[in-house]
């Protein structure tokens, strides 16, 4: 009994007061029994109980996935393996080494210590909030924390929980963007967006949709458009249509139908939609979008009347009209070229991808070199051209165009030829000019009658009158002899004969068809070497010589250029015949690659009424001594056979100009043959 005694009164001087026993939670503390003492059996029942609290604690903490710590003193007094897990640390390396400051983001850390020094002051017993924390490798994670107030060794401390929801987070943040996108497109789309109920409800609608419709805002279409077959189709069945199809397929594209806008307008729409349904497959409403395709449809009933009225032109068509591949195989055909080609009604089948560039009278004629440069993308234009047709039975002449078809990234693509025959043409034309040549040769055999018929008429009598005259006188040598007379009749009749000359030096300066003799021109240097002449012989006349700018040598026959230019001069000469104040102006300049010179003087001018007549052969306001009227003709047709042309103004009382205008190359031109 005394041992027990001593046992009992020392666990009474420890318990007395009910002080805490060294190293026991505030759970092991023991209060003074009013027997004075405490079971021994009672006390190992307790400790017991707490060990096992202790050990299910631990296990608990230690396997729980979500970290679990304690706070005091700004340090971890006790952190589980998950939350060093979270933070990229072992439990070793936090526990009374590393505080919660060591694992929030810097910008974040004011609002976790903000939290925990509310809850050790007592402000706040527990709180649940976010932070931003940072593990071991800088890594920044999400974090969700719950912590209360709570006491640890006597002094006050903070206990918790936490748990990583960094994956969480950046899943939100990702459907927040992604509803941010949604919500853009939504707004900011060019094409109208829309769901809309089975039964004719409109549910939502975007900025685009509205305008598309006439409405200000999305707003006031939800709220005025309450019945969409009847509000917005302008055929209500065309609504039971799209249901019909949508519902059948599910998906709809390209769906066109006609809409009413708020005032009445009518527009053409294309719609894409799609239905939407529940985990039931009851369709909850369809969603769509919307683009006004008026405009487009317009455009294409513009093309389409354009297009029918292109194909009666090209099938009624008087000409032949066909296109060419690359390859140069028909790709089209017209009537036209039925009639043309002698194929009738086999024409499509007989040309349709024919390759008419390995066709040899087409290589013989020389129209396959043009269609190969047109398919190069060069354009050309040819006239009268002779050509075997398609079977190699009939010659033809014809005019051909060559047009290049470029696609829309300006490619070749092939070539639209067009065709008029002109073989009648050509016959008719060439029987005119055989007539016109047999008509102006009658002409001039006429005025070459007239011009000698004059001064022979006038040979015979005189010559009559001089043999009468000598015969009068006879023998009888008593008559005197008047040789005045008789050399007067003799004057006549050289002046007579003369006359006869010049006819006839008229008729063979004409030039024969032996062609050009095609140089290198300089016209200024020509000029000046015939006004040198001309002034010299003319003194009374000024002579002026303008010139705007240098000259280019232009290709011609410079025998011919010199004929033309003194013929014309020289007819301005004669116009200033008997003029106080005469003056000839010579003029020259170059312009679109043309040499231009005009001869102008002051003279008499030419009358209205013969203007337009004297350049044809033969025609002449000269005295018969003078001429008989084929210079300016000749002029006409040597100037036009070196590719350019003569023509005159004139105010009758004030002078004429001739204006000569020479090309600076005469290349493709047939200088090569006379004019007549």
């Amino acid at each position: 009994m005394k041992k027990k005694r001593l046992i009992w009164a020392a666990n009474r001087r420890r318990m007395r007061g009910g002080v805490l026993r060294k190293g026991l939670p505030s759970s092991e503390i023991l209060f003074e029994n009013t027997d004075g003492a405490i079971g021994l059996t009672e006390r190992r029942q307790t400790a017991a109980a707490i060990r096992e609290s202790k050990n299910k604690f631990r296990d608990l903490s230690e396997k729980s996935l979500v970290g679990v710590y304690l706070i005091q003193d700004s340090l971890f007094k006790y952190v589980n393996p998950k939350l060093a897990e979270i933070f990229g640390y072992t439990t070793d390396e936090l526990i009374d080494r590393r505080g919660p400051r060591d694992v929030v983001w810097p910008q974040d850390w004011p609002l976790v210590a903000g939290n925990i020094q509310r809850r050790l002051v007592g402000e706040i017993e527990s709180i649940q909030y976010e932070f931003r924390g940072i593990t071991k490798n800088r890594e920044v994670r999400y974090i969700e924390v719950y912590g209360s107030r709570t006491s640890y060794k006597g002094r006050p401390a903070v206990i918790g929980t936490l748990v990583d929801i960094t994956k969480r987070t950046r899943a939100e943040e990702l459907v927040k963007d992604a509803e941010q996108k949604y919500r853009s497109i939504f707004e900011n789309a060019v094409e109208g967006i829309f769901q809309s109920t089975p039964e004719g409800k409109l549910i939502a609608a975007n900025p685009a949709f509205a305008k598309m419709l006439g409405y200000d805002t999305p707003e006031e279409c939800l709220s005025l458009i309450t019945d969409i077959g009847y509000q917005l189709y302008s055929d209500p069945g065309v609504r039971e249509e799209f249901i019909r199809q949508v519902e059948s397929n599910g998906l709809l594209k390209g769906f066109e139908c006609e809409l009413c806008k708020k005032n009445g307008e009518r527009i053409w729409v294309s719609m894409n939609a799609r239905r939407v349904h529940d985990t039931g497959k009851r369709v909850l409403y369809y969603e769509g979008t919307l683009e006004d395709i008026t405009e487009k449809r317009k455009v294409e009933r513009e093309l389409n009347h354009l297009h029918q009225f292109n194909t009666a032109i090209i099938e009624n068509a008087p000409v032949a009209i066909f296109t060419i591949d690359l390859n140069g195989k028909f790709m089209s055909v017209n009537p036209a070229l039925a009639t043309l080609s002698g194929l009738g009604l086999e024409v499509e089948e007989k040309l349709l991808g024919f390759n008419w560039l390995e066709n040899p009278y087409t290589i013989r004629c020389g129209l396959a070199e043009y269609i190969r440069k047109g398919l190069q993308g060069e354009p050309f234009q040819l006239w009268d051209f002779a050509f075997m047709t398609y079977k190699g039975d009939r010659n033809i002449f014809m005019d051909f165009k060559g047009v290049p078809l470029k696609g829309k990234d300006g490619d070749i693509e092939g070539l639209l030829c067009i065709i008029e025959e002109t073989t009648e043409r050509v016959m008719t034309r060439a029987k005119l000019m055989q007539e016109a040549k047999m008509s102006a040769i009658g002409r001039l055999a006429a005025s070459v009658a007239h011009e000698l018929n004059n001064p022979l008429g006038t040979l015979v009598a005189y010559a009559e009158r001089a043999t009468n005259y000598l015969e009068s006188i006879g023998e009888d040598l008593a008559v005197p002899l008047e040789l005045e007379k008789l050399r007067s009749y003799l004057n006549i009749i050289d002046e007579e004969a003369f006359r006869c000359k010049r006819v006839v030096s008229d008729i063979l300066s004409v030039p024969k068809k032996e062609g050009m003799e095609i140089v290198q021109v300089d016209i200024e240097r020509l000029l000046d070497r015939i006004l040198e002449r001309i002034s010299i012989d003319n003194a009374g006349i000024m002579i002026i010589r303008e010139a705007s700018a240098p000259l280019p040598k232009i290709q011609g026959d410079s025998r011919v250029l010199r004929q033309v230019f003194v013929n014309l001069i020289n007819n301005a000469v004669e116009a200033l015949d008997g003029r106080i104040d005469a003056r000839l102006w010579v003029r020259t300049a170059l312009k679109d690659n043309m040499v231009i010179v005009n001869i102008e003087d002051n003279g008499i001018g030419i009358p209205e009424a013969i203007i337009d007549k004297i350049f044809e052969p033969l025609f002449t306001t000269k005295e018969s001594k003078k001429g008989i009227g084929l210079g300016l003709s000749l002029c006409s047709d040597f100037v036009k056979s070196m590719g350019g042309t003569v023509r005159v103004e004139s105010r009758p009382g004030f002078g004429a100009t001739f204006i000569v205008s020479l090309p600076v190359s005469v290349e493709g031109n047939q200088a090569g043959e006379g004019a007549l």
